[in-house]
């Protein structure tokens, strides 16, 4: 889990990126509640459901509002105050949930706080700041989008982040393992999620969602390719590829890795040939991973890469993103991206082909920007051949 500390420097780091403009915070995004007060209601069990909380920042406080229901999650949490209502106790029928929240907050807010007040624009609920006085009846609320601000810190990664994101490494190389030693011919992309999904719980000591794409496409008689994003219960057959890009959540971080390996059969010419052309075209971007770096520079040595390789055309997608609490998130490495590395970041490189003769190929890496230039964070092996 994230420490306090860390949820302490985040604050204090959001406070000095709002330089004077609010008098309080109110955080409503679950991602933003994970970040900046280590607060996670954990989806295995029925506590969560339906359920939300809302962060008010002071400058010399931090006070969360969530139902009682929520205690376990609330004690975990790095603030100074919670303030629990009361919501279901299994005697009576039980209100709206997210109206009970609306009316705590009303209850919770600090007359004294001020009128000037930062929000998340896309998610705070409409009704969360109705009833909320302060000290001046007549004083109005003046509201700043504090979303700007908050993505941009978001990129930089603290020490308890990078201790999940290992820990989310560490699952998805178990399960990328699991993979390649069982899955055979005869065996589905539903097969290959079982042992993906059971792999990554017992490597990370606890329930954790995982989601990608599992995907067998190509073989000896250009089998379909994969349909929409769930694995399918279809036999894979010998000489098929199968694509392994998925994410082990620990406690709202993840990595995101790939592997492509043929199933069940030593891989062709054509198939070695395309998959040491994704290798070359990840070192081609490794090379520039550095803090001061354009994204855009970094996609075009990718791209350079495979149209190096007369391969450009086979290539659909994007050269890598960043990863954290969100998938993808800033920065994207895109031809048109206005961004640049900093230190901190943490980003993947995946170079893929899509051959209608060949299926669908990918590898990903995942990396720390560091003032050195980077830093390795995923260690699966790639390979064709199991």
């Amino acid at each position: 889990m994230l420490t306090r500390e860390g949820c302490l420097a985040r604050r204090r780091r959001l406070w000095e990126a709002m330089a004077g403009t609010v008098d309080a915070i109110v955080i409503t995004q679950p991602e933003s509640l994970i970040y900046f007060a280590g607060y996670l209601a954990s989806p295995f069990t029925f506590r969560s459901s339906e359920s939300s909380a809302a962060l008010i920042l002071l400058p010399d406080r931090a006070i969360l509002v969530a139902d009682d229901l929520l205690d376990p999650f609330l004690a975990e949490s790095h603030v100074d105050e919670t303030a629990a209502f009361s919501w279901y106790q299994g005697r009576r029928t039980a209100g709206h949930r997210g109206g009970g929240l609306v009316e705590a907050f009303a209850r919770t807010w600090p007359k004294s706080a001020g009128g000037r007040i930062g929000v998340e624009y896309s998610s705070i609920p409409a009704g969360i700041l109705d009833g909320v006085s302060t000290d001046s009846d007549e004083q109005a609320f003046d509201l700043s989008n504090i979303e700007p601000v908050v993505r941009t810190l978001r990129r930089v990664k603290d020490e308890d982040e990078l201790a999940l994101l290992r820990r989310s490494a560490r699952a998805g190389e178990a399960a990328h393992a699991a993979a390649l030693e069982r899955m055979q011919p005869g065996m589905t992309e539903l097969d290959a999620f079982l042992i993906v999904q059971e792999a990554a719980v017992r490597e990370a000591g606890e329930p954790v969602r995982v989601y990608g794409e599992f995907a067998a496409s190509g073989g000896p008689d250009a089998i379909e390719p994969p349909r929409g994003p769930r694995p399918r219960n279809r036999p894979i057959r010998a000489g098929e590829l199968l694509l392994l890009d998925f994410s082990v959540v620990v406690h709202g971080y993840r990595a995101d890795f790939t592997n492509t390996f043929v199933v069940g059969q030593p891989p062709s010419d054509r198939q070695r040939a395309m998959a040491e052309a994704c290798f070359g075209a990840i070192a081609a971007g490794e090379d520039l991973l550095s803090p001061g770096r354009k994204a855009s520079e970094v996609d075009a040595a990718v791209r350079g890469y495979l149209a190096s390789m007369k391969l450009d055309s086979y290539f659909r997608s994007h050269s890598g993103h960043g990863l954290g609490l969100g998938h993808p998130e800033p920065p994207f490495l895109v031809p048109e991206s206005d961004e640049t590395l900093v230190v901190g970041d943490v980003v993947a490189l995946e170079p893929s082909i899509n051959a209608p003769d060949l299926g669908l190929m990918r590898f990903e890496r995942n990396y720390i920007i560091t003032e050195r230039g980077h830093e390795l964070l995923t260690r699966h092996r790639f390979t064709l051949t199991p």
